[in-house]
């Protein structure tokens, strides 16, 4: 498994950890694709570790509690995820094939099933509707005919990618080696010099595969994993006799509901919360451990990390709001569509709220813009409205637009 990179496109909220280490829905993203892997029979994992590398090990550890051994590999090649897999590579035989999942997604087991039992090389495949951030896959029947690394949006030829999710023999080990020599580092590249050797690869389709790749994709990675959860109410959470809890609601220990809250799943409360009164939480939200949500807040289909502090009276919406960050009161977050630039161009993101680093501080009755992403340790000042993108350290008293 590849989760070496920090994540740069997710700006702030990866200072002080790689992405595959965000607790979406409850928990890291790479403990879910284990727990994936688990139940597609897998017993044995090789994590290949480099950017906040020491996060990923205490965390997972022997990986017994997970129900899977792992073993874990320091990135030492500073040929992307190409040179990654060539570091979990070099010490298996050349007679066995292996799997190589990103840390960064989600698989389901169902999919990782059918890689397994392939009767040769097999990539996964999706749909996606920005297929320029991507590989775009061509197919011949069910075999893979041609790859494009990121195209030019007017130069992809459809909307199917590459998940990056491969099964092939180590033996490849060798092509990916000439890749690299050559200056390319990315395993799209390597597939692409074995399809002009006409080797075979077969293409397996899925509808369950979930990437991130930029801030946004965390609320749509939130909202799948929150689908498959059930109500759960810790017996040492202190939920008033008052609050309303609806459907799949997850709400963890030594957490706080004040009177007349509503809580509408899914949504998942981590510990040590303190929520109202007379707060309205819905629509796929999660709630990191150590968060203070203040009275009369709403607060739909967005994701918070741990111990961020939302004062009384905030509006918040499709949003993605970092670690230790503060909202004072009535801050509000408008939603639309909104443009951004990725690797290959200008593309449309629907609905997007606010997006912020670590520990960033936004002033009472702040308005902010769709889509304004903020980095680490901003400070925004009273009444200001925000829009754009700002810098990690920037102060913002006046004129954000």
């Amino acid at each position: 498994m590849l989760a070496a990179g920090r994540g740069a496109r997710l700006g702030g909220l990866t200072d002080s950890r790689s992405k595959v280490m965000l607790p979406v829905a409850g928990k890291p993203i790479i403990e879910w694709l284990l727990q994936e892997m688990v139940d597609a029979g897998i017993d044995r994992a090789t994590i290949v570790h480099g950017y906040a590398g020491a996060r990923i090990l205490s965390s997972l550890g022997s990986g017994k509690a997970l129900g899977i051994e792992l073993d874990f590999v320091e990135q030492t090649s500073p040929h992307g995820t190409l040179g990654a897999a060539l570091d979990a590579m070099k010490s298996m035989s050349l007679d066995e094939d292996v799997l190589i999942l990103n840390g960064d997604n989600i698989v389901s087991a169902s999919a990782i099933k059918s890689l397994l039992t392939a009767e040769g090389p097999s990539l996964l495949i999706a749909e996606h509707e920005n297929p320029q951030e991507f590989g775009v896959v061509t197919l011949n029947g069910n075999i893979v005919a041609a790859i494009q690394e990121k195209p030019a949006s007017h130069e992809a030829l459809g909307r199917v990618v590459s998940t990056g999710a491969l099964r092939c023999p180590v033996l490849w080990r060798e092509v990916f080696e000439s890749t690299v020599k050559v200056g390319l580092t990315g395993i799209p590249d390597a597939i692409r010099n074995l399809l002009d050797d006409d080797v075979e690869i077969e293409a397996i389709r899925t509808d369950t595969w979930v990437d991130v790749d930029h801030p946004w994709d965390l609320i749509d990675m939130n909202a799948t994993l929150l689908d498959g959860i059930e109500q759960h109410i810790s017996e040492d959470a202190d939920v008033h006799p008052s609050a309303v809890i609806r459907g799949s609601v997850h709400i963890s220990e030594n957490v706080v509901i004040h009177p007349g809250t509503v809580i509408d799943g899914p949504v998942h409360i981590g510990p040590n919360c303190d929520i109202g009164p007379m707060a309205v939480i819905t629509g796929s939200t999660t709630v990191g451990s150590g968060t203070r949500i203040g009275p009369f807040c709403r607060i739909r289909s967005s994701f918070l990390m741990e111990d961020v502090q939302i004062d009384s009276g905030t509006w918040l919406q499709r949003s993605v709001i970092g670690p230790a960050s503060v909202l004072r009161s009535h801050v509000h977050v408008d939603v639309g569509e909104t443009q951004k630039i990725g690797d290959s161009g200008e593309f449309i993101v629907r609905r997007l709220g606010l997006v912020t680093g670590e520990a960033c501080n936004i002033g009472h009755g702040v308005v902010s813009a769709p889509g304004t992403i903020l980095g680490s340790q901003v400070f925004v000042g009273r009444r200001v409205r925000i829009a754009g993108e700002h810098p990690s350290g920037s102060e913002i008293q006046s004129g954000g637009v």
